[in-house]
């Protein structure tokens, strides 16, 4: 039986594709949108993103490459030209209705932020939470800027008790100031705290991920302190870090943007990525001890589970099963 036609699917309001605030909106057809992950670096064997292309316009993010296989190579164009996968929720149903996912764990808004502004007009990651909602024994994760997933919390409370479930918000510095000049149309911290804390006191597991550590920026001890005493006042349940790494396509913007607007750090940062994607093992070795001394003070997990992770075993296949029979071994 092909349960993809008994799920209740969201419906994206009518009207057409538009352009607004500079953003252009492209209809992308979609064939697959549950993407295998095999890098051991990921805690998740399967990737979600509902958009491609991202209108927060953070100059750091290292998924601008994903435009580079549309012949968009404009830097800019990753936050101008945002790709909606208009079909998400249909594909995805049924893909799970026929996909033997076991027990990997599948992340939602791996490259882009699944909660951007486009998403209060389609709701695409809305209507997927809907077909999630439907079965169990999941283990889903969705990673955020926004405080928009407050509006999605009854869906996360179903899901939450049917299947394990974690929401990831980024959060890499409390100075609003800096947070605009970073992440231009990101929501401001305070915000992503106060959505934290409505989560968790739903029941919902958080975590706060300080990626990426921008060196001569976001680095400084005393301001990953706040951010991580920040973190424990909104009931975080982990903060994990990784280093900045820029792709080519990230470098586009992100070196030119440093000349421009922090030109003390200019060198710094040409002899740390001059050559290379990442920072020299020197500079992780250090902010792994500040990050694990100061983590440690304040209650949280100090293993490093988004720098590097062993192998991914593969997990026997299995069916997911409709919810309505038993419970989910990760029911609260």
């Amino acid at each position: 039986m092909n349960t993809a036609a008994t799920l209740p699917l969201y419906s994206p309001p009518p009207d057409e594709l538009d352009a607004t605030r500079g953003v252009e909106f492209i209809e992308m057809p979609v064939r697959q949108i549950l993407n295998r992950c095999d890098s051991p670096r990921m805690p998740f064997r399967w990737t979600i993103n509902p958009y491609r292309g991202c209108e927060f316009g953070c100059v750091y993010c290292y998924a601008r490459y994903t435009h580079d296989f549309l012949e968009l190579r404009d830097p800019m164009d990753f936050e101008r030209k945002i790709f909606v996968k208009r079909m998400a929720a249909e594909v995805l149903s049924r893909t799970l209705s026929r996909t033997p996912i076991g027990t990997d764990a599948i992340a939602i808004g791996t490259a882009t932020d699944p909660y951007q502004p486009a998403e209060r007009k389609y709701g695409l990651t809305r209507s997927m939470l809907e077909v999630f909602a439907q079965l169990q024994g999941l283990d889903l994760s969705i990673t955020t800027k926004s405080s928009l997933i407050v509006r999605d919390l009854e869906l996360l409370r179903k899901i939450n008790r049917r299947s394990k479930l974690s929401v990831n918000f980024s959060l890499i510095t409390l100075d609003r100031k800096l947070q605009r000049i970073l992440e231009p149309r990101a929501p401001r911290p305070g915000l992503r705290l106060r959505a934290m804390f409505e989560l968790a006191r739903a029941g919902i597991r958080c975590n706060v991920l300080m990626m990426p550590m921008i060196p001569g920026l976001t680095d400084d001890p005393a301001a990953i302190e706040n951010v991580i005493r920040a973190a424990r006042r909104a009931n975080a349940s982990g903060v994990w870090w990784r280093s900045l790494f820029l792709k080519p396509a990230a470098a586009r913007r992100f070196i030119p943007f440093v000349k421009e607007r922090f030109p003390h750090l200019a060198e710094r940062i040409d002899m740390f990525y001059g050559r290379a994607e990442y920072v020299p093992q020197a500079y992780d070795d250090r902010m792994r001890r500040i990050f694990d001394r100061i983590r440690e003070r304040h209650g949280f997990p100090i293993h490093d589970r988004y720098i590097a992770q062993p192998p991914v075993a593969p997990q026997p296949p299995r069916q997911l099963t409709l919810g309505g029979l038993a419970e989910s071994p990760y029911s609260p």
